[in-house]
C-alpha cells in the first residue's frame, strides 16, 4: 500500500474505483436521456439501447450475447470475493492479519487520520456479502430464466467488475483499518440494519413473484406474465427499487466516513432507474390494459 494522499475532486477521492464509477454513471445518464427523452434513431439510438436493454426488453442483439442465466456466474464471484474481503477486513480490524491485500491490489492509500469506525465497515461488508449470497441463491433456486433471454457482453463483463469494486471502495478512505476506533452501536446502525432487512425482504419477495409467473401449474420457461402482489401493485420494478434501498441503508451506516460510497449509491440509482424505465415501457407496450397509475420505480412518484 502506498503511503501517499489522494487527490480530491468535489470532495471525492480520485481512486481507480471512483474513476470507473463516475465514467459508467455518466454513460448511463446519457443512455437514459437518449432512450427515454431524446429518442434519436439510427446508430446513436441503437448504441445507447445496447448499453441498457437485456432480457425481455432487449431489442438489439449481437452474435456475442450471453444467456441471461449467466447472471449466476458473477454472483458466484461476488459471494466468494466479498466473502474473502469480509474475512480480511474483520481480521485486519481485530489485528489478526497484517497484509491488506485488498487495498494493495487496488493501489489504495493510507491516511494519517483515517475516518470512521471499524464496526460500521464490518457491518456494511457483511451486508454486501449476504446480499451477494442471497442473489446467488435466487439465481440457482428461485429464478426461471428464459432460454431466449440474453445479456450482452458489456453487461456480462461489467457484472464481474461491479462486485470486484465494492469492497475496495468501502475501505478506500478508512485505511489503515487497525488504526480506526472500533466504535459502538449507534442509532444509525439500528436504522441501517432494520432498513437493510426490510429492503432485502422486498427484493426477495419480488423475485419470488416474478419466478412464480412461470411456475404456476408447470414451469413455463418462455412465458411473460404480469406480476402482481407485493409492491408490484405500485411499481413495475420493486426489485430494482429495493436494491437501491439496500445501498441507501448501507450508506446510513457508513455516512461520511466513506464519501466514495455516495458515488456507489448514485451509480445504483442511475442504473436501476434506467432498467426500471425500460421495463416499464415494455410492460406498457405488451399489456394493453397495464394500469396507467402504476409507476416505474418509486411508488407514487416515478
Amino acid at each position: 500500500m502506498e503511503d501517499l494522499s489522494y487527490s480530491y475532486i468535489l470532495g471525492v477521492p480520485v481512486t481507480i474505483m471512483n474513476v470507473v464509477w463516475v465514467a459508467i454513471t455518466t454513460l448511463l445518464m446519457a443512455s437514459y436521456f437518449s432512450n427515454h427523452i431524446l429518442k434519436p434513431g439510427g446508430a446513436t439510438g441503437s448504441i445507447f439501447k445496447y448499453f441498457i436493454e437485456y432480457g425481455k426488453s432487449q431489442s438489439i442483439r449481437a452474435g456475442f450475447d450471453f444467456p441471461k442465466r449467466y447472471f449466476t456466474h458473477y454472483y458466484v464471484l461476488a459471494t466468494l470475493w466479498n466473502g474473502a474481503c469480509c474475512f480480511t477486513i474483520v481480521a485486519l480490524c481485530y489485528g489478526r492479519l497484517d497484509n491488506n491485500w485488498v487495498a494493495n491490489s487496488f493501489m489504495l492509500h493510507e491516511s494519517d487520520q483515517p475516518k470512521g469506525d471499524q464496526l460500521s465497515v464490518i457491518m456494511v461488508i457483511i451486508m454486501i456479502t449476504l446480499h451477494s449470497a442471497k442473489r446467488l441463491y435466487e439465481c440457482l433456486f428461485v429464478s426461471v430464466f428464459s432460454s431466449n433471454a440474453r445479456i450482452n457482453a458489456i453487461h456480462y463483463i461489467w457484472g464481474f467488475t461491479y462486485y470486484l469494486l465494492l469492497a475496495p471502495t468501502l475501505i478506500s478512505e478508512c485505511l489503515p483499518l487497525n488504526k480506526l476506533p472500533f466504535g459502538s452501536i449507534q442509532l444509525r446502525h439500528v436504522i441501517g440494519i432494520a432498513g437493510f432487512i426490510v429492503a432485502s425482504f422486498i427484493h426477495h419477495q419480488s423475485h419470488l413473484i416474478l419466478a412464480n409467473l412461470r411456475k404456476t401449474g408447470r414451469v413455463k420457461q418462455e412465458s411473460h406474465g404480469l406480476p402482481q402482489g407485493g409492491l408490484f401493485g405500485f411499481v413495475s420494478c420493486p426489485h430494482y427499487f429495493a436494491e437501491v434501498l439496500i445501498y441507501v441503508f448501507t450508506l446510513v451506516i457508513v455516512r461520511s466516513q466513506c464519501v466514495s460510497w455516495w458515488v456507489v449509491l448514485v451509480y445504483n440509482i442511475v442504473v436501476h432507474v434506467n432498467m426500471a424505465k425500460t421495463a416499464h415501457v415494455w410492460y406498457q407496450q405488451n399489456f394493453p390494459n397495464y394500469p396507467p397509475s402504476k409507476k416505474a420505480f418509486i411508488p407514487f412518484l416515478f
